[in-house]
């Protein structure tokens, strides 16, 4: 499993191979007049790098700013839409002045050719680069997933839980873990997310607020120096913790509600344009343990019930009809990228997706749903049955890109250096 110090390292080396494009833009742009190529060429070169230095500012944003800049938000979705058309000019134009330089017969020809072809290698690293980001931080992130699961196994709000737990994550949840977080009033936003933590895995229930604080402290306890986000998609007032920038597609998303829960990307996740969620909690973790810190100002916890038997999907499901705090049918949220298994299971009444998040809703049998989920609970990939720090070892290359190094810029067509 890569180490923090080497995700850091990675993150550095593809910020700084992003932060080039606006430099190599001006510099390829001179070379193009210079050798003659017509200005809807040069045009489209510049849109395009103009385009991909516009969504990476817009990503820099982070989260919660659609509500303010809804219509940077629109530009925002039209520019992921055209990312891969305007990095593929980007990348052709590159090589393609590479060459008419090598043809060209100026005396620098061949430095200035060498030059762009190691920018077009970076400028190409980066997707790359992104992807194996991404699986570094999966690595742990599904770790943490594993642990919270184990830790908060059953949900007050989720069929499933309800039927495995005999209702018991309904009583432990109403008769236990509301009892404190319905006493935190001012506290700190540090006790706040410890104590939900804390409270949500001594009763063994909690809803997404319970699992992603837990997420959380998980995170800071063992991934200081990444930055970690605890956060909520407002339109479906649903908890989730994110851990790297916030809406790059290197960052790692933990939700641990789903039935099906997997670690995802921006991308991949149920809602993705999470610059319409709030901020609950977001930190540079220091490697403290948030839970012991308000387990001592809890002191001593009053016990947790005794396991009771199961009861059937059916039994639980007409429960929930009757108490009508869960829909009776649940959902698919899928995303219209091409990857529709990467949906999330979640009942319609604790999710909600519209359709200008980019995400349709698929109604599904929700017996035939709900028994497939008894099946899928557990989450998958190289962090299962692990505890922390016991992951996959896969190596992971390193990234291509030169990061701040590498050689000097040649001259332009007019000899000056940049």
């Amino acid at each position: 499993m890569p180490t923090i110090p080497q995700i850091n390292d990675m993150q550095g080396r593809l910020d700084a191979d992003r932060s080039a494009l606006p430099n190599t833009r001006d510099y390829v742009a001179e070379w193009q007049r210079h050798f003659g190529y017509s200005n809807d060429q040069i045009a489209s070169f510049t849109n395009s790098a103009d385009n991909l230095v516009a969504l990476n500012q817009y990503r820099g944003r982070g989260i919660g700013w659609a509500e303010q800049d809804p219509a940077g938000n629109e530009r925002f979705k039209q520019l992921r839409g055209s990312e891969g058309q305007d990095r593929a000019v980007v990348s052709s134009t590159l090589s393609g002045v590479a060459t008419f330089a090598e043809s060209s017969g100026r005396p620098d020809a061949q430095a200035t050719a060498t030059y762009l072809r190691d920018e077009s290698r970076r400028f190409d690293s980066i997707p790359g680069q992104e992807t194996r980001l991404h699986e570094a931080r999966r690595e742990h992130a599904e770790v943490i997933t594993q642990n919270t699961r184990q830790a908060i196994p059953d949900a007050p709000n989720q069929i499933v839980g309800i039927a495995r737990s005999g209702e018991q994550s309904v009583r432990n949840y109403e008769n236990g873990v509301l009892e404190y977080d319905n006493d935190l009033g001012q506290d700190s936003d540090e006790m706040v997310v410890g104590t939900s933590a804390v409270v949500g895995a001594h009763f063994g229930t909690g809803t997404c607020h319970e699992q992603s604080c837990y997420a959380f402290t998980e995170a800071n306890m063992n991934l200081p120096g990444e930055r970690v986000t605890l956060m909520t998609a407002s339109e479906a007032a649903h908890g989730f913790v994110v851990i790297g920038p916030p809406n790059f597609p290197e960052s790692a998303h933990i939700d641990t509600w789903p039935m099906n829960a997997a670690v995802t990307s921006p991308e991949t996740y149920g809602i993705d344009n999470i610059q319409d969620g709030t901020i609950v909690h977001q930190a540079v973790a220091d490697g403290r343990d948030l839970r012991a810190e308000a387990a001592r100002d809890l002191g001593e916890l009053p016990p947790r019930p005794a396991p009771v038997a199961p009861i059937s999907l059916q039994e639980a499901l007409e429960r929930t009809q009757r108490q009508g705090d869960i829909a009776d049918d649940t959902h698919f949220i899928t995303s219209t990228t091409g990857r529709p298994q990467q949906g999330h299971a979640l009942s319609r009444a604790a999710f909600t997706a519209h359709a200008n998040n980019g995400f349709r809703i698929q109604s599904a049998d929700p017996q035939s749903q709900l028994a497939s989920a008894v099946h899928q609970y557990q989450p998958t990939g190289p962090g299962r049955d692990a505890q922390y720090g016991q992951g996959s070892s896969t190596a992971h290359g390193q990234p291509h890109g030169r990061g701040v190094g590498g050689p000097a810029r040649p001259g332009g067509p007019s000899g000056a250096r940049r």
